[in-house]
C-alpha cells in the first residue's frame, strides 16, 4: 500500500471525534474554543495532485487522550475533511472551496476536542502554508506567511520541519511540525507529528491508505 499522502491534521490535525480520555472523568474536560480562537487564514489555491486519503490520529489535547480517523479529500482547490465516529459514522464535515468553507457537524456537542476549522488550518499548516520558493536549499529558512513567523528546515530537497510563531505573540508559542523521513515533493511521509504549542495539543497522523484522483 502506498502510504504517500498528505496530512492533516491535526494535519491535526488533529482532533477528533471518537476523542477518548483515560483516567479523566468528562466534568474534567478543559471548555471548548471557538473558531475565533484560533488565529490564522487558510490558503485559497491549493497546489499538489488530487487525492483521497484516510488517516489514523493519535495524540493527547490539554491533557486528554485523543484519536480518530479521518478522510481527505483534495480535487483542484477543494478540500473536504470528513472526521469519523468509532463506528465509521461521520462526525463532522468540513468542505472548502477557494475562500470559502462549510461545516456541518453529527456528533453530540463537547464529543469533539476542537471546531472542525482547527483542523482544516492543522492540515494547511502541514501542507499548504509553507515558505515559497520549495524545493529550498540544506539548512534553515525563515520568513513569513501572512501574520506569522515561519522556520523551515531542509536537507537534501526534503522539508524535515516546519515552525510557526505569531508576530505579535498573541497566542504565544509555537507549533512545530516534523516529518519523519521528509516531505519530499509534496509527498507526506506514513507519519508527520504535529505539536501546537498554542492551544496544548500534539496529534501522530499516520496514513493507513492513499488513492490518487
Amino acid at each position: 500500500m502506498n502510504l504517500r499522502t498528505w496530512a492533516i491534521g491535526h494535519v491535526a490535525s488533529v482532533m477528533l471525534l471518537g476523542a477518548c480520555s483515560k483516567g479523566h472523568e468528562a466534568e474534567t474536560a478543559p471548555p471548548q474554543l471557538s473558531e475565533a480562537d484560533y488565529p490564522g487564514a487558510l490558503a485559497t489555491s491549493l497546489a499538489g495532485p488530487d487525492f483521497m486519503a484516510r488517516q489514523r490520529l493519535r495524540g493527547t489535547a490539554r491533557g486528554r487522550e485523543i484519536g480518530g480517523e479521518v478522510v481527505l479529500q483534495k480535487q483542484g482547490d477543494a478540500l473536504t475533511l470528513v472526521g469519523l465516529t468509532p463506528f465509521a459514522t461521520k462526525a463532522f464535515v468540513a468542505a472548502q472551496k477557494g475562500a470559502e468553507v462549510k461545516v456541518e457537524v453529527f456528533a453530540p456537542e463537547g464529543k469533539l476536542p476542537f471546531p472542525p476549522r482547527f483542523m482544516l488550518l492543522d492540515v494547511h499548516r502541514v501542507q499548504f502554508l509553507g515558505l515559497p520558493g520549495a524545493p529550498l536549499a540544506d539548512g534553515t529558512h525563515r520568513g513569513e506567511v501572512g501574520e506569522e513567523a515561519v522556520t523551515e528546515v531542509w536537507q537534501g530537497g526534503a522539508l524535515l520541519e516546519r515552525r510557526f510563531e505569531r508576530k505579535d505573540g498573541k497566542p504565544a508559542g509555537t507549533i512545530v511540525i516534523t516529518y519523519e523521513g521528509g516531505m519530499k515533493d509534496g509527498a507526506l511521509p506514513p507519519r508527520v507529528k504535529l505539536v501546537n504549542g498554542w492551544f496544548g495539543y500534539e496529534i501522530a497522523v499516520e496514513t493507513v491508505q492513499w488513492q490518487p484522483l
